[in-house]
């Protein structure tokens, strides 16, 4: 592959990356693991708090002037993407396999060894999976693909909410209400008392919990299938270990974690202080103060008829103005993108339909619930909106929207900002991925709840407050986070984006069982032999 640019290695192969060291010693794979200094490595001014963490973890005999990128393998084509990643990995490795595997190696230079080598698998599958991604179709997958899977989330829940307590529910709980309109394999509404304790007595079906596990494990074994090298998806330890970290670690920890409506709640806090300004962030303000301030920047009330007559003719003229340069804009870059496909032919990343029609706008009224609230102004942009779909503005504001896509989330900063904040979430300051605080108490999901109101007030504009939020925000606030507000419910969207994602990916689990797929890989006898 091309992006397995830095020092030429192949996973599990010879000539694996490793530096040139006569006293070293090799893995299994043929990587060159340099000798034990006996001391690892301390932070220092050289390398951040990050950098100490992989080296220490991952190469904690590399001298400390070599880079990264010279000692480790490529994960990706992105070297600022390969840092965030290679964090991850020391994270994981060092909490929830070198505690045991340490203690049954013969000596460090073993475990370093099984390191070196379940860091070069984890390259193979990543550049694996860059490549499948580089043809996914990533711009209608987000645009369009998640905002549906969101949209069915958000109808679904106000569904059952509303029918809960009804004779409709049948005295169903809103766990079971929810269920039933979206089943999903890996889950089972929660037993309540009565129903848990029968099933204790009579020893029923297994948990919910258990029934997740098993459907990772399977998932897990089917990932792996796909993307594991050949030699090594032959071996069945190595398949037993990958499994487990991928399933029990990586999958049931983080679907769990962020399913809690707290952790949703920070990470939106987190997304929204990140992109203001410190002079906004200056001190925590409850949202009824938000609320309270004055809308400075809105225009005063004409109390004369001059004063209205003016005031309508300088709001006219404005407009005028903004709809001058935004047709010179339009025809300008119409112009250009002509020339530019004329000179070089179609973008290969040009939508191939009209990115009006995708999902993510209506999913984003939905979200604010602006059919129930102002069903004339739904209907008012779908009315304007239909011409725009065939007519020639329709296709420059999808070019336009194209291009601030890829222009701005199409981009390895976004993705390093992403895997960020989602080690901080799950690592606070590279820590063990235990619990990042003591579970918190009503009282502090209170406090988390209010702190992203309140974070949320702050990039509303006030001239827009009403109409996005209503004419109650706090009422407002309160309804676009209730559908996040039951864990049970979260695991939903969470399991349905992932499943649709991996299909997007991995097209082949969705023909083929894991032990089909490894046998298509290995052929009949090796997938048989691997089996057993």
């Amino acid at each position: 592959m091309s992006n397995a640019r830095r020092h030429g290695s192949t996973v599990n192969g010879a000539n694996a990356a490793g530096p040139t060291n006569t006293t070293g010693v090799s893995t299994p794979g043929g990587a060159s693991i340099p000798a034990s200094s006996g001391v690892p490595l301390q932070p220092s001014t050289a390398d951040d708090a990050t950098t100490t963490l992989i080296r220490n973890t991952l190469i904690p005999t590399s001298s400390i002037q070599k880079p990264l990128e010279a000692t480790l393998p490529a994960l990706t084509s992105f070297p600022d993407i390969d840092k965030e990643l290679y964090a991850f990995i020391a994270l994981i490795l060092r909490q929830f396999v070198q505690g045991w595997y340490t203690s049954i190696a013969d000596d460090d230079v073993a475990d370093r060894a099984f390191v070196y080598e379940v860091v070069h698998i984890i390259a193979h599958v990543t550049r694996s999976l860059e490549e499948r991604l580089r043809k996914a179709e990533l711009e209608m997958l987000l645009l369009d693909d998640v905002p549906l899977v969101l949209d069915a989330h958000l109808r679904d829940f106000r569904l059952a909410r509303q029918k809960v307590g009804t004779a409709y529910a049948a005295g169903k709980s809103f766990e079971e209400m929810f269920h039933a309109l979206q089943p999903h394999p890996a889950l089972r509404p929660p037993k309540r008392g009565n129903d848990m304790a029968e099933q204790q007595a009579d020893q029923g079906p297994p948990s919910p919990d258990d029934v997740e596990r098993k459907f990772l494990v399977v998932l897990s074994k089917g990932i792996l299938a796909v993307l594991l090298p050949s030699e090594d998806l032959g071996s069945a330890t190595e398949r037993t270990l990958l499994r487990s970290l991928l399933a029990d670690v990586v999958l049931w920890k983080t679907i769990d974690k962020l399913s809690e409506p707290f952790m949703l709640h920070e990470i939106i806090s987190k997304v929204i202080e990140k992109s203001l300004k410190n002079d906004d962030l200056a001190a925590d303000i409850e949202p009824e103060v938000l609320l309270s301030q004055p809308a400075m920047d809105a225009s005063p009330k004409p109390t004369k008829i001059m004063d209205a007559v003016r005031s309508f003719t300088s709001s006219f003229m404005s407009f005028c103005s903004l709809l001058q340069a935004g047709i010179v804009f339009l025809v300008s870059f119409a112009r250009s993108t002509r020339s530019a496909e004329h000179t070089l032919g179609k973008a290969p990343n040009s939508p191939q339909f009209s990115l009006l029609t995708i999902a993510l706008f209506p999913t984003a009224a939905r979200l604010l619930n602006l059919p129930a609230r102002q069903p004339w102004l739904m209907s008012t942009i779908e009315l304007l909106a239909l011409p725009l779909v065939s007519l020639p503005p329709g296709s420059l504001i999808d070019r336009l929207l194209s291009h601030f896509f890829h222009k701005y989330i199409m981009t390895s900063q976004f993705a390093c900002s992403v895997l960020a904040l989602s080690r901080q979430t799950l690592f606070p300051n590279n820590g063990p991925m235990a619990e990042p605080r003591i579970y918190p108490d009503d009282a502090e999901k209170g406090a988390i709840l209010k702190r992203v109101y309140g974070n949320i007030l702050r990039v509303v504009p006030m001239r827009v407050r009403k109409q996005v939020l209503g004419d109650d925000a706090l009422q407002g606030l309160e309804e676009l986070l209730s559908p996040f507000e039951n864990k049970f419910a979260n695991k939903h969207l969470l399991y349905f984006l992932f499943d649709m994602v991996i299909v997007k990916v991995l097209p082949e689990l969705a023909l083929k069982t894991p032990e089909e797929l490894k046998v298509w890989r290995l052929g009949e006898e090796e997938g048989a032999a691997a089996t057993t």
